[in-house]
């Protein structure tokens, strides 16, 4: 594409950003599988070893199918972006082998030993076990709290000085709870605090945290932005550039977090169609969420676009539409919930979410299962919670099929 013509449309930058012409002029670019690249002369393997000279040299280090994932994704989360001067939004992104390995580089590439994280209650089960037990091994410690009341997030801050990191989950995993990105990343810029974000339920289309002035955004690409279950990912884009492409980029490759030709490729083709599968995501989640509100045999439903959650009015504030995650509680408990998804005729038993197809899964049994009973029920985490990713089909079967398991 011609980088002299402005793309005024979302879907188009999903289409065609990151797309450089292939050497060989093949319309998509195709999977480079190769390990390592060759150099004209000696002297250029030394220049791009050195950094001087831009080129493939092995591919932890880097492939141009990561390549194009990258800038694709940076490009989406950028989009009508402005920076401090006024100029388009830069971003740098890193695609990783899986969501924890670019969480891993987010935490080791940004905090040492004796550097505290602050974050909030009700997420993702694999962070949660990184920052509780694995980095205080390293002399990382986690402060939790309830950083819905900005009150506490002050205090939480102001009692531990040595806060590095300010990592945000929102909408969280499984509650759909959210936090204000934008009041938050003020009061950690107040401290020097650098901000993460979480992007992965919302997507770049739903959500864009760098408006609000954050340092990260993470994603397991894993879900909606593949789309369609057939790649592990993960990417964290960062917009301080000389960071990230220093010991965030440093971190990843000794970490060995890299991620591979064939999935890089698969993300790339999921990427193109994210604006459309996200607006009948989100159409679906809508009716599929007040279809469940209304239900005699339904308890209550976590979804940010019903009034009655708690952080509708955030998510409002901060999303462009609440989209296709929810959770729910059936009102007889475990039993009904097992009852419910062993009665499912179409939508799929499994965990994971963002793919084509409506999933659910039982988040204290599965996906949530290794933290502590009475922790999981803190967050709101019940035993009788089924977590839903509302899917692309079309929405009457997903409500017959619904209808049909709660009788």
């Amino acid at each position: 594409m011609d980088k002299s013509f402005p793309l005024s449309g979302f879907g188009s930058a999903a289409l065609h950003a990151g797309h450089k012409q292939d050497p060989l002029y093949a319309h998509v670019t195709p999977i480079y599988a190769s390990s390592t690249f060759v150099y004209d002369e000696a002297e250029q393997g030394m220049r791009r070893f050195s950094g001087e000279e831009e080129g493939y040299i092995y591919s932890r280090w880097g492939n141009p199918n990561f390549t194009e994932a990258e800038n694709k994704i940076a490009a989406l989360e950028a989009f009508a972006l402005k920076d401090e001067s006024g100029n388009h939004l830069q971003l740098k992104a890193l695609l990783h082998s899986s969501g924890m390995a670019a969480l891993s580089s987010l935490m080791m590439g940004n905090l040492k030993k004796g550097d505290k994280i602050l974050s909030h209650y009700s997420l993702y089960s694999g962070l949660e076990e990184l920052i509780t037990k694995v980095l205080p091994e390293f002399g990382v410690e986690a402060i939790i709290s309830d950083l819905r009341d900005l009150n506490k997030a002050k205090e939480a801050i102001k009692a531990n000085p040595g806060i590095k990191l300010m990592h945000l989950e929102t909408p969280a995993n499984p509650t759909l709870n959210c936090v204000d990105i934008a009041e938050l990343t003020k009061l950690a810029k107040e401290k020097n605090i650098l901000v993460s974000v979480d992007n992965t339920f919302a997507s770049p289309y739903l959500q864009q945290p760098f408006k609000y002035g954050v340092d990260f955004v993470f994603h397991s690409t894993t879900k909606f932005l593949n789309g369609h279950g057939t790649a592990i990912g993960g990417v964290l884009i960062g917009k301080d550039l000389q960071r990230m492409k220093g010991p965030v980029t440093k971190t990843q490759r000794i970490l060995g977090g890299n991620s591979n030709p064939f999935d890089a490729f698969l993300l790339t083709q999921g990427l193109k169609t994210l604006e459309l599968r996200m607006e009948r995501h989100c159409s679906n989640g809508m009716a599929v969420a007040k279809f469940l509100e209304k239900h005699p045999a339904v308890e209550k439903v976590n979804y940010n676009g019903l009034e009655s959650h708690p952080d509708h009015k955030v998510a409002v504030k901060q999303m462009k539409h609440p989209g296709a995650m929810m959770s729910f509680e059936l009102k007889n408990g475990k039993q009904a919930g097992i009852d419910f998804m062993n009665k499912l005729k179409m939508c799929i038993r499994t965990v994971s979410l963002g793919t084509a197809e409506t999933i659910l899964c039982h988040p204290a049994s599965m996906t949530h299962y290794a933290i502590p009973k009475e922790e999981k029920e803190k967050y709101g985490i019940t035993d009788g919670l089924i977590r839903l990713s509302v899917g692309l089909e079309n929405v009457q079967d997903i409500l017959n099929d619904f209808d049909q398991a709660l009788r």
